[in-house]
């Protein structure tokens, strides 16, 4: 695990090229191109992406379908950060430390932009030169759809607001973040295990349960650090959670507890890929790095 963050970095490097090369150029007609570019090429862990990588370690994938899955799931996740800022939903002013999009180029704009990244996700999906087998491309569409819609991320977005200004059970926090963090989370471990044919019930089975695990991780985490974390590390509004009344694990739980709850998940996600041996090194990695961010 030594080489872990090194296999990291240079990931992420790799990701960002690979963004850049499938991003539409700017158009002098308007700035939504310049919006989609200021809202993708601006940094982030790129954990969902790092997670397609350390799958394709375990089993053998073509780099052209790894690359246009890992664009797919980026931008849809822009699309899902552009939209999640503006006045209508959590209303954020910064996002990784710059202006959100609807500040930098206007609602207008930034609505749009949110709307072409996903439409730009689902090219990538369909992308008519895959060497994949036909009926796993269609299946990897599928998965990739129920994960953002309303089984998914915008049923999980959709409870958030619901649940908002309410008191909740840990249960229903749970089931609202495995749709609305989850979801993505869960999808990108399983896209690149169905494009391959190196796999089995076995191991889809550890990976889907590795996901999880790391879905709700993620989101504790981000909980906890919205209450610990100051702006200039977190690249966004801290605090914004107890101010909006938002329902959160530490809000149910404090901070301790959320601590203890997070280091549930990581004993859980190790021992759901502990089947599959060193091969899953970087997706330990992974878990570790959730589990540890300070952004």
């Amino acid at each position: 695990m030594n080489n872990f963050h090194e296999w990291l970095s240079k990931k992420q490097m790799l990701i960002e090229s690979l963004l850049e090369k499938n991003l539409p150029a700017l158009c002098p007609e308007s700035d939504l191109n310049e919006a989609i570019r200021y809202s993708i090429l601006n940094g982030g862990k790129r954990i969902r992406s790092t997670l397609v990588f350390a799958i394709a370690e375990i089993v053998e994938v073509d780099l052209i379908i790894i690359e246009k899955i890992i664009c797919a799931i980026e931008f849809l996740h822009a699309y899902s950060l552009v939209h999640d800022d503006m006045p209508c939903m959590d209303n954020d002013d910064l996002r990784r430390g710059k202006l959100s999009c609807h500040k930098k180029f206007g609602e207008s704009t930034a609505l749009l932009a949110g709307d072409a990244l996903q439409s730009l996700a689902f090219s990538c999906l369909s992308y008519q030169s895959l060497p994949i087998k036909p009926e796993k491309q269609v299946e990897i569409i599928r998965i990739f759809s129920n994960a953002i819609g309303l089984q998914g991320m915008a049923k999980g977005q959709s409870l958030d607001i619901k649940n908002t200004n309410k008191k909740i059970t840990l249960n229903e926090l749970t089931i609202m973040h495995q749709y609305k963090t989850g979801a993505l989370i869960n999808a990108s471990c399983l896209m690149p295990l169905i494009a391959s044919d190196n796999n089995d019930a076995n191991m889809l089975d550890c990976i889907d349960s590795y996901s999880k695990s790391i879905g709700l991780i993620f989101q504790i985490k981000d909980d906890i650090l919205d209450k610990e974390a100051n702006q200039d590390v977190l690249g966004k509004t801290p605090g914004k959670d107890e101010k909006d009344n938002k329902s959160t694990f530490v809000s149910l739980l404090g901070i301790d507890e959320s601590k203890k709850l997070a280091a549930n998940y990581y004993e859980s996600a190790l021992t759901s890929i502990k089947p599959l041996g060193r091969k899953a090194d970087y997706l330990a990695g992974i878990a570790e790095f959730v589990m540890t961010r300070t952004h």
